[in-house]
């Protein structure tokens, strides 16, 4: 009998084991180019941080790709799919940065197009790559459905024992270094805790972590049937949610959809889990199915129900549309609308086009909706789909053609929240000619907005301007100094409608009442303490004691109506070492009784100025 081959006997794993040196030197690859990142980045150039944000970019997309396509050998297909993806994110990189507004104000888009590239990078990738991976496998010049469904979700799960792995290797550098903090050791701080350190070793560590996920391909395939089993479970839960929500429309109404303001979100999400959870059940199609045939009715009625969702969240969108005009947000959910009607109406279509193979459509259908999501994560990235661009222009276009009067118009938005399109529009609508019928209205607007620093003090500017009502006061005691501009301080809507009562009392010795302010229209609040600078302005100093609900405020009132209040000199002087004075600050509430002649006492809390370096004030209580 001949001999066993050694290679035989050796496990699939030691067989398919990659090259431990290349995963080292991918991953210090990339951290060698964070480093030089961090440490070389041009605050003072535009292009220059655009051209090092791109180089970053693309290593990093660069060898994260090569470490999840090699195996033994490096394949020279994958470094030339590697090389256009690292490409296309440098790409991506630099539109980013000539996006970011470089104004004095700070302009919410920047944020927003900050979490918008993130999660686009990351969804952008985790779809580019099976079809890379699963590239050497095609079937007649056609993908696999099967290697893009397991490439997909065992990309998932090595990726995420690479990040287990990372953060339980910080976690023991840290234990490292504490442990001879303790006794008096500071070395291993010095030289673990800095960035050089950090963003040279993560990154191999995150490599080797792939390199782990990689060689044991079994356990990451057992990882995977755990979590689709438990798709298998949740479904019919999913499925009486959705069909139970559906039969309740025809009873509801949508009008109380449209009330809630957020609905689209909310369909999307339940669109969103079904989406997730039949594909779970689905698998890559040779699955038999896991449910008696009347939880299978189930599970099909609830496919049927969401193209009616989708169309719904449409329908929904295109009202706020219409009524406010686009914004980027608006633009983001018709987008996401878009993928959700294609996935619902697949799925329905599959439901209705019965074949030997279940739901056998929706295999060509998720492999072109994957391809639709990068096209539409590339083109709202980029020049082509800018939302900001479309907004402004969208809202301008409103304003000018009269469909939106100027007092209505959000010109805060413009320029606190468009980005570098909404400033320009500001900008071209302050050289309207003189002869336009809204010249005299739109400048007037734009004087109010480039005078505010940011979009909630011109929001608050604006609904004083728009709601000029003067501020009511009620006195509990007499009072001996104008209260005029007091209102100037108080918020746009605060004391307009339901007078505030006042207090007047010297807290701090200066022979100059202070005032407490109560705003009885609000459900909780605090008693507000005003002061006079020295030019006799009114000035917002702080609170006293917390939050009071009803009850306790009424009480409050009565007493100081009947009972005047003095002031209590605090429990600790404040400390003063080489010029600088820290104010004492009490840890809890306490009732100290009987402390003053008067038998008053006095209620302690937090200093709620503490983080302003000010002494807080404590009211008498009988």
């Amino acid at each position: 009998m001949p001999r066993a081959n050694s290679q035989q006997s050796a496990t699939p794993d030691q067989v398919t084991r990659p090259n431990l040196k290349f995963f080292i030197l991918t991953g210090l690859f990339q951290g060698v180019s964070l480093w030089l990142a961090t440490t070389y980045w041009p605050d003072d150039s535009q292009n220059g941080k655009a051209l090092m944000l791109a180089a970053v970019s693309s290593v990093i997309v660069f060898a994260l790709t090569l470490q999840l396509t090699t195996g033994k050998r490096l394949k020279r297909g994958f470094s030339v799919a590697a090389v256009g993806l690292s490409c296309l994110f440098a790409l991506l990189a630099l539109w980013y940065v000539f996006q970011i507004p470089d104004s004095a104000h700070n302009n919410s888009w920047t944020r927003v197009l900050t979490a918008s590239s993130i999660l686009g990078s990351l969804l952008l990738f985790s779809i580019a790559l099976p079809f890379i991976q699963s590239w050497p496998n095609r079937k007649n010049g056609h993908f696999r459905y099967a290697d893009l469904y397991r490439h997909s979700w065992d990309n998932f799960f090595i990726l995420l024992v690479a990040g287990l792995l990372t953060g339980a290797y910080w976690l023991l550098i840290v234990l490292w270094v504490m442990l001879f903090k303790m006794v008096g050791i500071t070395l291993f701080q010095y030289l673990f805790f800095n960035t050089l350190f950090a963003l040279l070793t993560l990154p191999v560590v995150f490599s080797l972590g792939i390199r782990i996920g990689l060689t044991h391909d079994r356990i990451i395939t057992t990882l995977r049937q755990i979590v689709l089993s438990l798709c298998g479970w949740l479904m019919p839960l999913l499925a009486v949610i959705t069909f139970l929500f559906g039969a309740s429309l025809p009873f509801t109404g949508l009008q109380s959809i449209w009330d809630t303001g957020y609905s689209t979100p909310i369909l999307l999400c339940l669109l969103g889990a079904n989406i997730l959870l039949l594909n779970g059940i689905y698998q890559d199609g040779r699955r038999k199915i896991p449910y008696p045939r009347p939880l299978l009715y189930l599970v099909e009625g609830a496919l049927l129900l969401m193209p009616v969702f989708a169309l719904i969240g449409i329908y929904s969108t295109f009202l706020r549309i219409e009524q406010y005009g686009l914004t980027p947000k608006r633009i983001y959910l018709a987008l996401l609308l878009l993928v959700a009607c294609c996935y619902s109406f697949s799925y329905a279509y599959a439901v209705i086009r019965r074949s030997s193979l279940w739901m056998s459509v929706i295999r060509p259908a998720n492999t072109a909706i994957a391809l639709l999501i990068c096209l539409c994560i590339v083109l709202i990235h980029s020049p082509l789909l800018n939302p900001v661009a479309l907004s402004a222009r969208h809202q301008v276009s409103r304003l000018l053609s009269g469909r939106v009067q100027p007092d209505d118009f959000d010109f805060g938005a413009l320029k606190f929240q468009f980005g570098i399109p909404g400033e320009q529009a500001i900008e071209k609508m302050g050289r309207l000619p003189a002869t336009h019928q809204l010249h005299k209205e739109i400048i007037s607007q734009l004087t109010a907005v480039n005078h505010a620093d940011s979009y909630y003090a011109w929001k608050q500017e604006r609904m004083k301007r728009k709601n000029p009502k003067l501020a009511k006061f009620s006195l509990l005691s007499p009072l001996n100094i104008s209260l005029d501009g007091l209102e100037n301080e108080l918020d746009q809507v605060q004391c307009r409608h339901t007078p505030c009562l006042v207090y007047p009392i010297d807290l701090n010795n200066d022979n100059r009442e202070e005032l407490i302010v109560i705003d009885t229209s609000r459900y909780y609040h605090q008693m507000l303490l005003f002061g006079q600078d020295n030019k006799g302005n009114w000035r917002k100093h702080g609170v006293l004691g917390d939050e009071l609900p009803p009850e306790e405020q009424k009480k409050l009132v009565q007493q100081l109506k009947n009972i005047p209040a003095h002031p209590a000199s605090p429990l600790y002087q404040s400390l003063e070492v080489g010029g600088v004075v820290y104010h004492f600050s009490a840890d809890k509430l306490t009732k100290e009784k009987n402390r003053f002649p008067s038998g008053t006492y006095q209620r302690k809390q937090q200093d709620p100025s503490r983080k302003s370096g000010t002494q807080s004030n404590k009211l008498l209580k009988p």
